[in-house]
């Protein structure tokens, strides 16, 4: 179920591309980047992943730092919340609030890919497409691990070859209702997320 890979002082080393590449060819879909860690092998992972699978990769926390644009080779679902979106387009949070939409249009022609931007009102925009709001969810969602779920049901959706717009958007609304089902209205953590997925997907 799990398989180590090279680290150094705790993080991810340059060349550790080549273990999850092997894996990924057993794989339908990857998820990557929470618990990634920051630092030049965690970023070289991310540049190598992206450029040479073929399979649909959900990006999100760590893997969406220090990010570009580049050429990849399958479909990407980028997951930010507006910090990280900021960061992605050279913006402060403060204007990424004030225009949600304009910027998560303009950070999805400009990746070239499904973006989803987080929050009370999650959007979900791809290159040339309408733009999907889903907002079912509550303020309990905006906390540590809730987006780490989101990014795990999204790459699930995929593997089973969801349109990746789609799959983010479905992904997005069972995560929003589960916030509703589980039985916590304050201190939501991700497992009560978890719990409550079942629920929600029957």
């Amino acid at each position: 179920m799990k398989r180590p890979l090279p680290d150094e002082a705790g993080l991810v080393a340059e060349g550790s591309a080549d273990v999850v590449l092997d894996l990924a060819a057993k794989a339908s879909a990857l998820a990557l980047g929470p618990g990634l860690g920051r630092g030049p092998g965690p970023q070289e992972l991310v540049r190598r992943l992206l450029a040479e699978v073929e399979l649909p990769v959900v990006v999100d926390a760590d893997a969406l730092f220090g990010l570009e644009p580049g050429e990849w080779a399958g479909p990407r679902v980028l997951t930010p919340h507006e910090g990280e979106l900021a960061r992605l387009l050279g913006r402060t949070s403060k204007e990424i609030a004030a225009h949600r939409i304009a910027s998560v249009r303009e950070a999805s022609e400009r990746f070239g890919c499904v973006v989803v931007l987080k929050g009370s009102d999650t959007l979900v925009a791809a290159p040339d497409r309408g733009l999907i709001v889903c907002a079912v969810g509550l303020p309990s969602l905006a906390t540590a691990g809730t987006g780490d779920v989101l990014t795990g049901i999204a790459a699930a959706f995929l593997a089973k070859r969801m349109d990746p717009q789609l799959a983010a958007a479905a992904a997005t609304v069972a995560q929003q209702r589960a916030s509703v089902e589980a039985p916590q209205r304050a201190g939501l953590i991700a497992s009560d997320l978890i719990e409550a997925l079942p629920r929600v997907l029957a």
